[in-house]
């Protein structure tokens, strides 16, 4: 434990709000560029909902992929390194 416990609370958070700024420039530079419609797709018929929605074939946007996959790798990260290390506080 450190002298000083406020150190552990503000590297938490540091890195916490770390995280969140890299997950936002991944999305950033990831998520807007979007796919070409390959030929089989342009032929496909999209059902139109009022308001101009229309169904596309992608239920998981690439966004929560990646946080899934993160939210995993932080879980197992931090299962190990409490386990050697001990708790932060």
């Amino acid at each position: 434990m450190r002298s000083f416990p406020l150190l552990d609370f503000q590297t938490v958070m540091l890195l916490t709000f770390l995280g969140l700024a890299i997950s936002l420039l991944l999305y950033i530079a990831f998520g807007w560029s979007a796919a070409p419609e390959d030929a089989k797709g342009a032929e496909e018929e999209k059902e139109t909902y009022p308001g101009g929605i229309e169904t596309r074939n992608k239920p998981i946007p690439p966004i929560l992929i990646f946080v899934y996959v993160a939210f995993v790798l932080w879980a197992a990260t931090y299962v190990m390194v409490i386990g050697l290390k001990g708790g932060p506080f």
